[in-house]
C-alpha cells in the first residue's frame, strides 16, 4: 500500500469538500473545483464515485461554476427552505457553538494551526473548517509529522463521524441540491473509505426523542448567516488555510 500516494488523494478529496462547503467571502469561492474534480475523475475510489464525479463536471460543463454559489445559498442560506445546518453541536445539541465547538478548539489549540475569524467567520466544529483542517494534517503527516496523523485520526473519530452521515442526507434531501446531491453521493463514498482505512466504525445509529416542532436551525445561527450574507456583498476577504507567522499559523 502506497500510503503517500493515498495521503496525497486524501488530501485533494478533503481539500475539495472544503471548497464546496466551507462559507468563504470572495468573488472566486469556487476557483480550483474544476480542475480538482478532473483530477479525481481520472482514479476514482469507486464506480458510484466515478459516476459523482462525471456528474459534476456534466453540471459544470453545462451550466458553469456560478450555479455552484446560487445551489449552495438555496442549501445552507435560505431561510425559507429549510437550511442544512453545519455545524457537529447542532447535530448532538441542536444549537450551535456546543460542545463538539469545545473539542474541535481542543484539537486545534493541540496543532499549529488557528483558526482566522477575520477570514474564516464559521466556527470550528462546522463542517467547512473541519475539512479544512483534514486537509492541512494529512499534508503534515505526509511529511512526517506524527501528531498531526494523531489529531486528524481523533477528529474523523471524535467529531466528523458522528455527524458527518446525517449531514449528508440532508444534503441530499434538500429541496434545492441538484449538483449537491452528486456532492453527497461523492462525500459518502468518500467517508466509508476514510473508515476503512482509519479503522473506524461507522457510530451506531440513535432514536432522536420526537419534539412537537421541528428546529432546523437557531436563531443565533440564522443571524450569524445572515449577517455572513451582508458581508459578502460588501467585502472580498480569502479564506485560506496557510503556514506563516513566528508561533502559530492561521487556519
Amino acid at each position: 500500500m502506497d500510503k503517500k500516494a493515498i495521503n496525497q488523494a486524501r488530501a485533494l478529496y478533503y481539500g475539495l469538500f472544503s471548497s464546496l462547503f466551507a462559507f468563504v467571502l470572495e468573488d472566486e469561492r469556487f476557483r480550483g473545483v474544476k480542475e480538482t474534480i478532473e483530477l479525481l475523475n481520472k482514479n476514482p475510489l469507486d464506480e458510484n464515485s466515478k459516476k459523482a464525479l462525471s456528474n459534476m463536471l456534466s453540471i459544470i460543463n453545462t451550466v458553469g461554476l456560478k450555479i455552484l454559489e446560487s445551489e449552495y445559498d438555496a442549501i445552507f442560506y435560505d431561510l425559507s427552505s429549510d437550511p442544512v445546518p453545519t455545524t457537529a453541536s447542532f447535530y448532538e445539541e441542536e444549537r450551535d457553538d456546543g460542545k463538539k465547538r469545545a473539542i474541535m478548539v481542543n484539537y486545534v489549540l493541540q496543532s499549529k494551526y488557528r483558526r482566522d475569524d477575520k477570514k474564516f467567520t464559521d466556527l470550528e466544529d462546522d463542517i467547512g473548517f473541519i475539512f479544512s483542517f483534514m486537509q492541512k494534517l494529512i499534508l503534515d503527516e505526509a511529511n512526517g509529522d506524527e501528531k498531526a496523523s494523531f489529531l486528524e485520526r481523533e477528529i474523523f473519530r471524535n467529531v466528523l463521524n458522528e455527524f458527518v452521515d446525517e449531514f449528508i442526507e440532508n444534503v441530499y434531501m434538500h429541496e434545492n441540491s441538484a449538483f449537491y446531491q452528486e456532492v453527497a453521493l461523492l462525500l459518502k463514498v468518500f467517508i466509508e473509505f476514510e473508515r476503512v482505512y482509519l479503522g473506524i466504525n461507522k457510530p451506531k445509529e440513535t432514536i432522536k426523542p420526537i419534539k412537537e416542532k421541528e428546529v432546523f436551525i437557531s436563531d443565533a445561527e440564522a443571524k450569524r448567516r445572515l449577517e455572513n450574507k451582508r458581508k459578502k456583498s460588501e467585502e472580498v476577504v480569502e479564506c485560506v488555510l496557510e503556514e506563516g507567522g513566528d508561533v502559530e499559523d492561521e487556519v
